[in-house]
């Protein structure tokens, strides 16, 4: 930290002046009241340790290792400004020698100043006059998460580019990230996937013939099959194909995630849109203010949620083709602030153009989206583009401006997409899930089936009596899922009736199983 530096951004971005007591404050107070010597605590330890009800209990939260001293609070998490997780001081040592003083150019991500900003927070020109290679300083920046929490992408300007090298995307292409609005945050992702990738993942979602995962109208709801007025495309969900877990592992190493659990992520939605169907503007996270689901969704305090969107486009639409996926709080980027269109002059434009007349209702919802999507912040499909954006903050409250929605299609060539949910914490189906214990109580009471009822929990164990499975491999069909031999670890998976998995020593297939009826299942080698 050098902040007496003044051409330094380094520096605290959490809010040292906090309005509500912190729990470590009043073990202090409690302390102090039994001993003759003063204990405080830094702002920085009050924001790693966040208390017990505002710290959600990850996969990993057992490998934290607790701060000395009288409290022993726990301790925060450190990543870089692309998202890797310092995990020792040899590695933290090796990033900082790894800074080049003069290496990165200001289009590859260098620091913006205030006044080289617009008023949308567009960056203009380099941040250093004095640099005639339009060369900035280059900084190692560290970014600390609090317990619990997640890692989150932190934005300055609309333009600003980060470098992925830790993400492997596909033919070993440059993996990067472009801002392109701060509020609500989203971002282009460049060389993500391709079309090939594309082809395939599409391709399976129309040959699927499993009811809980083959296409159909798409449904809304934290739980169950609701249909919905406003929600006309057709969805699937592709949960273990081998494409599918390549893009999902993706996705999370572009996230911040440096291993994979499958217990943070949904099943790959794919999605079709066919001419009129579109999506009214929601939130991805779930609102559920009265606690009546079993499922705890209060993500600011232990529950878990969507905190994360990965939005993969599978076809190319031309201008005035819809299709776009709007964000209703956005507005174009670059575009001034006198330029903007409000709603009303934007339907009024869109009936004196004619290109919905005949295939959207006057008045009806498809018809406001549509002249929504040619006036606020909208991104176009095309074939291979991927974008992020964040449904929550960093503290885990909703963030209400990533509202966004899917335009009508308004030509004959369907739409077709998918996306990635992440979550900030184990999601509902998953041992370890957080959940509101007197909506537990209260259905087992009525003898109500678990949620998620449909999904099967697989277990799979070496039992070391075979020394051929030494060093067995766990496959779900042709997809590796982890290792599975005498030093590692039982496997824990949520998997589905008729689901095939397959154990695998030296690249051959010496033993099978298919996931049957019972809930809980376990399966040794």
């Amino acid at each position: 930290n050098n902040n007496n530096d003044p051409s330094s951004s380094c520096g605290p971005t959490w809010d040292e002046e906090e309005q509500d007591q912190h729990y470590l404050d009043q073990v202090n107070e409690h302390s102090n009241s039994h001993s003759t010597i003063s204990t405080s605590f830094s702002s920085l330890i009050k924001y790693c340790d966040m208390g017990i009800d505002r710290t959600p209990i990850q996969p990993d939260h057992n490998k934290l290792v607790r701060l000395g001293g009288q409290v022993k609070s726990l301790p925060c998490t450190f990543h870089t400004r692309e998202g890797v997780r310092v995990d020792s001081l040899n590695m933290l040592v090796d990033l900082a020698r790894g800074v080049e003083l003069l290496g990165r150019k200001k289009g590859d991500g260098g620091e913006c100043g205030v006044d080289n900003q617009d008023n949308d927070a567009t960056c203009t020109a380099a941040s250093s006059s004095n640099d005639s290679n339009d060369n900035v300083r280059n900084e190692l920046h560290l970014y600390a998460v609090s317990a619990g929490r997640v890692f989150m992408f932190a934005p300055k300007y609309i333009g600003e580019i980060f470098q992925l090298p830790h993400v492997q995307g596909p033919r070993n292409l440059p993996v990067s990230l472009q801002v392109m609005s701060l509020k609500p945050r989203v971002f282009d992702i460049y060389n993500f996937f391709d079309r090939a990738e594309s082809a395939a993942i599409v391709d399976k979602a129309l040959k699927e013939t499993s009811d809980t995962h083959k296409m159909k109208r798409s449904s809304t709801g934290a739980s169950g099959y609701n249909l919905n007025s406003k929600r006309t495309s057709e969805n699937g969900f592709d949960t273990h194909g081998k494409e599918a877990q390549v893009v999902k592992r993706r996705c999370m190493h572009i996230l911040g995630f440096d291993e994979y659990e499958e217990s943070l992520t949904d099943g790959l939605q794919v999605l079709r849109y066919n001419k009129t169907t579109g999506y009214f503007p929601h939130l991805d996270w779930i609102d559920d203010p009265r606690k009546r689901e079993e499922h705890n969704f209060d993500s600011a305090g232990v529950g878990s949620n969507r905190f994360a969107t990965i939005l993969l486009y599978m076809s190319d639409l031309d201008a005035g083709d819809g299709g776009e996926t709007l964000f209703s709080h956005g507005w174009p980027v670059g575009q001034a602030e006198e330029d903007h269109v409000e709603l009303d002059d934007a339907i009024d434009a869109l009936r004196a153009s004619g290109d919905v007349e005949g295939i959207l209702k006057r008045e009806s919802w498809e018809e406001t989206m549509v002249a929504r999507c040619r006036t606020r912040l909208a991104v176009r499909p095309h074939s291979s583009r991927a974008v992020l954006f964040y449904s929550q903050h960093p503290d885990g409250t909703v963030d209400p401006s990533s509202l966004h929605g899917g335009c009508p299609v308004i030509t004959d060539q369907p739409k077709w997409a998918a996306n990635l949910w992440a979550w900030n914490s184990i999601r509902g189906g998953f041992p370890g899930s957080p959940v509101n214990q007197h909506v537990v109580e209260k259905n087992r009471a009525a003898t109500k089936s678990p949620e998620n009822d449909l999904q099967k929990n697989a277990k799979f164990i070496n039992t070391k009596s075979d020394e051929r499975m030494r060093h067995a491999q766990l496959f779900f069909q042709d997809t590796f899922w982890g290792k599975y031999g005498f030093d590692d670890p039982p496997l824990g998976v949520n998997t589905f009736k008729g689901h095939k998995w397959h154990v695998q020593v030296d690249g051959e297939v010496v033993k099978s199983f298919t996931i049957g009826n019972e809930k809980r299942q376990e399966f040794h080698i």
